[in-house]
């Protein structure tokens, strides 16, 4: 089923939006540029995004293909931060959705599309509810492991990620780890003693923290708000990625700048995602 991107005017997007969910409710409008484009699933861009965007890839391209969701699974791909981007360097992939990873190629073009956090969470019954970011890098970097010096007992077990995971090179970025402490399929521990983190879409869209609790960092909660405005202090942008070269009137280009305009930014929000800071 084909869609047409010159008909993907405010109104016509809010109808179709109807059964996903509630729709963001600042007016919307166009794109900012003139797209006139047919998406098919044989011409749909070969879309790489990392797991903490999978629900969202999965919704725009239902959007654009006109589809179910469960068949617009099949038309993207979905794995690690790191893996997306290598794709995208190597001409295997045409757009890219993800957080900044470890090792970003050359030769491309990103933009931010969806404003995001790297947020840490601990056993429910813990009592520690906070830390600050100095606390955060020495737990990370293995320079402290005990939970005694924060109110907690026992040796600090850390919930480690996937190899490439976006999250890790947001840790690494913004608070600073040890690779070997946070790298692997992680246990499902629940106990006192664990702790863990991700992003905040991961945590609130698809799960990651629960029977976990979000704690503050530098004693500002990531919530929302917080995040949005700036006060909390780990944000981070979710990007949108096209190859440098790709062509002013290809599928890449027009699907790439769809993300940043208006309806692109309306839909984002409408999944739950927040709008890219401006």
């Amino acid at each position: 089923m084909k869609k047409l991107f010159s008909l993907l005017t405010a109104g016509a997007l809010m109808l179709s939006l109807a059964a996903c969910g509630d729709f963001a409710p600042d007016p919307t409008t166009t794109p900012d540029a003139a797209l006139d484009y047919e998406f098919t699933a044989q011409s749909y861009p070969a879309l790489y995004v990392s797991g903490a965007c999978a629900p969202l890839a999965e919704a725009v391209t239902a959007i654009m293909l006109g589809t179910t969701r469960e068949e617009a699974a099949g038309h993207f791909t979905a794995g690690a931060t790191d893996a997306a981007w290598a794709a995208l360097g190597a001409g295997e992939a045409g757009v890219v959705i993800a957080p900044e990873g470890s090792d970003m190629p050359s030769g491309i073009e990103t933009a931010p599309v969806s404003r995001d956090a790297l947020v840490f969470y601990v056993g429910e019954g813990s009592s520690v509810s906070g830390l600050s970011s100095g606390e955060l890098r020495d737990i990370f970097t293995g320079r402290e492991g005990s939970w005694q010096p924060y109110g907690e007992d026992g040796t600090i077990q850390i919930l480690t990620r996937p190899e490439g995971s976006g999250s890790i090179a947001a840790l690494e970025r913004l608070v600073g780890c040890g690779a070997e402490l946070v790298t692997g399929e992680a246990m499902p521990l629940t106990g006192s003693n664990v702790i863990g983190f991700g992003l905040w879409s991961e945590c609130s869209l698809m799960g990651l923290a629960d029977g976990y609790k979000l704690i503050a960092v530098d004693g500002v909660e990531p919530t929302a708000q917080t995040i949005s405005s700036g006060e909390y202090a780990l944000g981070l942008d979710l990007l949108a990625g096209v190859s440098a070269g790709a062509a002013e009137d290809s599928g890449e280009r027009a699907l790439w700048l769809w993300l940043q305009g208006g309806v692109g930014q309306a839909f984002i929000s409408s999944q739950g995602y927040m709008e890219a800071a401006r």
